[in-house]
């Protein structure tokens, strides 16, 4: 049987007010239930940080980046500074190769 909510609605404006004010009534549960869904998802999101403190989550992967950075800097200096140097011991070498071979073909 309806509810008496219903008929007086019914009679003051119709069916058709029944219907939208039943309508509106679903609609709003069902509102509720994705909104009470959404903070249950907002909940265990937020047990991903410790003590929920997103700010220094972010500060805490922006210093590891950071950090990943300098020293990605720092290794590709110094596989430069390593190819520099291994280019001036092979011209060294190469030039102490040249100098024996003078000083040999000199001598004979």
């Amino acid at each position: 049987m309806s509810e008496l909510w219903q008929q007086e609605a019914r009679l003051l404006g119709g069916p058709t007010l029944a219907e939208v004010l039943m309508e509106m009534r679903d609609n709003q549960r069902d509102l509720f239930t994705k909104l009470a869904e959404m903070q249950e998802s907002a909940d265990k999101l937020m047990t991903g940080f410790p003590a929920q403190d997103v700010d220094g989550h972010r500060r805490y992967h922006e210093s590891v980046i950071e950090w990943r950075e300098l020293r990605n800097k720092m290794v590709r200096e110094g596989m430069i500074k390593v190819g520099q140097a291994g280019m001036l011991a092979g011209a060294g070498i190469l030039v102490g190769i040249l100098w024996k071979a003078f000083k040999i073909s000199v001598t004979q």
